[in-house]
């Protein structure tokens, strides 16, 4: 089967982007792959690791001649760094992104180049870990995830069959999605559980309890719980103020739900508690699918 594109550049080689660099060359051993990064660390490690041998901190070489370019730094430098690569950006070639907010990134980065004639869409594979770096990336991570693809710039439909496509050769299923849906939905389904793992590490030191007591008696429920909280900060700082509205309409509810949960156990209402907990059992298992 013949690979959807010959030729590969990935901007930003940490987890994420060098996750998609490994699987691009155990899926299309014959790709011509070229990464991006701002520092000459993560390029060396990328050819000590034999991902490829091409690699670059010129936005411009790393663009020039490319059929998918993908975007995987940190959000907040997409438009920057697509202004910086425009030239090279071939007028028939697609760029995309892996960033996990899409209304954000359309109505910037999108809009800088489809304004300038070249074609943009979103994409988002629900693939990760707490971890960060190229040297946590695997060409595993992304087996068997679901990526979203968002197209409100009316790319031609032969095109995003094509990036489709490409995903799909990497062991993704694809789904095509509206950007604010999309948002709406991240942000109850990823961006949410973030949030609430960190809410329970901070709950778990916001009071006098001993920490030799706490860290005794913390086993595997605090531990997958509180794991996703681990992840980088500063990118997650990023992905809620970018998608702020959506994030502040679900804590709403969430914080309309804790009250209720506090209400039942003030009033004594056991049954109360019981139906809250059945009805979140049940939402699991149909979300999951399980």
């Amino acid at each position: 089967m013949q690979a959807p594109f010959s030729s590969v550049a990935v901007f930003g080689p940490g987890l994420l982007g060098g996750s998609i660099a490994r699987s691009i060359r155990e899926h299309m051993p014959n790709c011509d792959l070229r990464l991006w990064a701002r520092r000459t660390e993560p390029l060396e490690m990328a050819k000590q690791m034999g991902i490829t041998e091409k690699t670059y901190t010129d936005p411009i070489d790393a663009a020039r001649g490319a059929e998918l370019i993908i975007l995987a730094t940190p959000i907040a430098i997409f438009e920057d760094l697509s202004r910086r690569m425009l030239p090279a950006i071939d007028r028939s070639a697609i760029v995309t992104d892996v960033g996990s907010v899409k209304a954000y990134v359309h109505r910037t980065t999108g809009d800088t180049l489809t304004e300038r004639g070249r074609i943009f869409i979103g994409s988002h594979p629900m693939a990760g870990t707490e971890k960060q770096g190229l040297e946590h990336s695997s060409a595993t991570l992304l087996q068997g995830a679901t990526v979203a693809l968002t197209n409100p710039h009316r790319a031609a439909a032969n095109q995003v069959e094509r990036l489709a496509a490409f995903w799909q050769a990497l062991g993704c299923s694809t789904y095509l999605m509206d950007p604010t849906n999309h948002d709406q939905t991240v942000a109850r389904i990823s961006h949410m559980p973030h949030i609430l793992a960190a809410l329970c590490a901070r709950g778990a030191v916001a009071g006098k309890t001993p920490m030799k007591d706490l860290q005794r008696l913390a086993a595997s429920g605090f531990r997958d719980t509180t794991r996703v909280c681990e992840g980088p900060a500063n990118m997650w700082a990023d992905i809620l103020w970018e998608n702020d509205v959506a994030v502040r309409s679900v804590l709403a509810d969430c914080i309309r739900d804790l009250h209720h949960l506090s209400d039942l156990l003030e009033n004594q209402d056991r049954q109360g508690v019981l139906k809250w907990l059945e009805e979140a059992r049940a939402a699991r298992k149909e979300v999951r699918q399980s």
